[in-house]
């Protein structure tokens, strides 16, 4: 950065005298080596009344930098690893808050024998303290990750999918009509879901079934015999008994919900505790808890969905 001198009059200085021997000074500076720049500042230290041996605070690294002719400041580059795209005026967050975990297992089953490996681990998260979910699957037979974050608070929802550790994202606006917090590549189902009457406890927590169905003649069956045709969830009866930060979310949001519960369908707020999904080519693959952590507070950061 090229100095500037900067004229003062003669009666700010300890002496008039000096003037003309520190002006000369200062135009010294601007073509002598870092040494005799050094000698040079304690002269007009002393010539401007300061204690010859007083130093200055020691310059940072960053001033350091700056202060080379040759140091160009580069922009911070994009992480090729994580690239999140979708609506630009949807925010959302590199790290989120929970307070409570619940840990689920898939096995999948090829007429009636298990899949070595072709199941999923699974993490749903949720806070006690912000209207926000997360769920975390990972295949146990490959590289591959999927993960969903829904925040009521700033109204969006982000879905990651990574594979060989590079991770692609879309960031939406929250829709709970079109919310699938799924696996890619599974038919969706959430937003179909109709409750049975049918109720059961699991993991201590009671829950009620919903049942998905779709025809063979549903556009996303076509041309493949691997498609979902019977979804069997287990959904808590009471969202708030582990989404304990249910009551803040903001009202248009439960306005919604409750129609949803009151037309027999059901909103994604709280994920299933079980599930049982059957395919058109007769594979199966069962959801089950195997166990509920509550108070545990953790924050996930969605870069390591590649790590």
């Amino acid at each position: 950065m090229k100095p500037s001198i900067t004229n003062f009059p003669a009666q700010h200085y300890p002496g008039a005298r000096f003037q003309p021997l520190f002006l000369s000074v200062l135009c010294c500076t601007l073509c002598v080596t870092p040494l005799q720049a050094q000698w040079l500042k304690k002269m007009t230290d002393k010539i401007k009344g300061k204690p010859a041996g007083s130093a200055a605070a020691p310059a940072t690294v960053e001033e350091k930098e700056e202060g080379d002719p040759l140091y160009v400041k580069k922009a911070p580059k994009p992480d090729p690893a994580l690239v999140i795209g979708g609506d630009e005026s949807v925010t959302i967050d590199s790290t989120y808050e929970f307070d409570v975990a619940v840990y689920q297992e898939t096995t999948a089953l090829q007429g009636n024998q298990v899949v070595k490996d072709g199941g999923q681990d699974i993490v749903i998260y949720y806070s006690s303290t912000a209207p926000r979910f997360g769920i975390q699957m990972s295949s146990k037979s490959t590289s591959a990750r999927y993960q969903f974050y829904a925040d009521f608070e700033r109204e969006s929802q982000l879905s990651i999918t990574s594979i060989n550790k590079i991770a692609s994202g879309e960031k939406q606006k929250l829709d709970l009509n079109n919310m699938e917090p799924v696996f890619p590549g599974e038919t969706g189902y959430m937003s179909q879901l109709i409750r049975t009457g049918a109720k059961k406890v699991i993991a201590g927590v009671a829950c009620e079934e919903y049942v998905a169905q779709n025809s063979r003649e549903d556009p996303r069956v076509t041309g493949t015999n691997h498609a979902l045709m019977t979804a069997h969830v287990w959904v808590p009866m009471e969202p708030h008994t582990l989404f304990h930060a249910y009551g803040l979310i903001p009202d248009k949001y439960k306005i919604q919900i409750e129609k949803m519960q009151v037309e027999g369908s059901y909103a994604p707020v709280v994920l299933p505790l079980e599930m049982y999904l059957q395919y058109g080519d007769g594979d199966r693959v069962y959801t089950t808890t195997s166990v509920i952590i509550t108070g545990e507070r953790r924050k996930v950061n969605i870069a390591d969905i590649n790590n």
